[in-house]
């Protein structure tokens, strides 16, 4: 059964379908981000064991850039973070809002369905009363037939 409900059911719908999309991209941000950083991480641990047995070479303008960059992620994990925990709570409040939606679309459908099985309980009653008084009707015309005849 249609409800004046299903429209703002179906919007809502959409946008928490668009809020999973877009916190699964947060998601996969982070998932980079983390996979990037543990490589500098890496790097960084490979070129301080070549440059702790080599005398001869520095490491320093490669650690100072790896440094840079890894502080580079850890802003971007922190803004990913942010931006996902404001997706998340607005998924949170239009999940709310979406069942808040069903079940006042539930309501309405019970309504109706109610108020259809009283008319249909009072189209029973009126059949049956009406049956009734066709009966009462026959037997009172029967009683005055059956009174003239014998007078």
């Amino acid at each position: 059964m249609n409800t004046p409900f299903d429209a703002a059911l179906r919007l809502r719908q959409r946008e928490i379908d668009a809020m999973r999309v877009s916190i699964s991209v947060q998601v996969n941000q982070l998932l980079v981000i983390e996979e990037t950083r543990e490589n500098v991480d890496r790097s960084v641990r490979r070129e301080t064991e070549i440059a702790a047995s080599n005398w001869g070479s520095s490491a320093h303008a490669f650690m100072a850039r790896m440094r840079t960059q890894r502080e580079r992620l850890i802003r971007e994990r922190a803004t990913v973070n942010a931006r996902l925990a404001t997706l998340r709570e607005q998924a949170t409040e239009a999940y709310g809002a979406l069942r808040a939606i069903e079940s006042a679309a539930e309501r309405f459908r019970a309504e109706a369905d109610r108020a259809a099985a009283t008319a249909e309980q009072s189209r029973a009653d009126d059949f049956s009363a009406a049956r009734y008084s066709r009966a009462q009707d026959m037997i009172r015309r029967a009683r005055l037939t059956t009174d003239r005849d014998a007078v």
